[in-house]
């Protein structure tokens, strides 16, 4: 019944921030935004961000399993995770607590959007 994900909607506080964050630090493609939204691409995932004017309500953490019902984050592949978080250590972004899995093993880590919003970089063992 379903073919493909479509796009992802992330709900942000300033456009033009989270734009700046998801392309120059993460390298998401633009392609096109205003002050109320914007329309961004990674590999062959759309991703919709849109302006609230809510608060957040509650910050998700590490712990999948002690987190709310819902959207709980999204993650993004990587060839190398140690580079991976380098780079974005390098660019501004705190990453939080160690990477987890050891080499040649699934791994990951986590940090955050200007919003709290949860973000992974995932290294897959080749073949997984």
């Amino acid at each position: 019944m379903l073919d493909a994900v479509d796009n992802a909607g992330i709900a942000v506080s300033d456009v033009p921030r989270a734009v700046a964050f998801y392309t120059e630090i993460l390298g998401f493609t633009d392609e096109g935004h205003d002050a109320e939204s914007a329309s961004l691409r990674l590999g062959e995932v759309a991703f919709w961000l849109f302006r609230t004017p809510l608060p957040a309500t509650e910050r998700r953490g590490t712990d999948f399993t002690a987190n709310p019902p819902g959207l709980d984050h999204l993650s993004f592949r990587v060839a190398d995770i140690d580079e991976a978080c380098e780079t974005l250590e390098a660019r501004g972004v705190s990453l939080e607590g160690p990477t987890v899995g050891a080499p040649g093993e699934f791994r990951y880590r986590g940090f955050r959007d200007p919003d709290g919003t949860m973000l992974y970089v995932v290294e897959r063992p080749s073949g997984a």
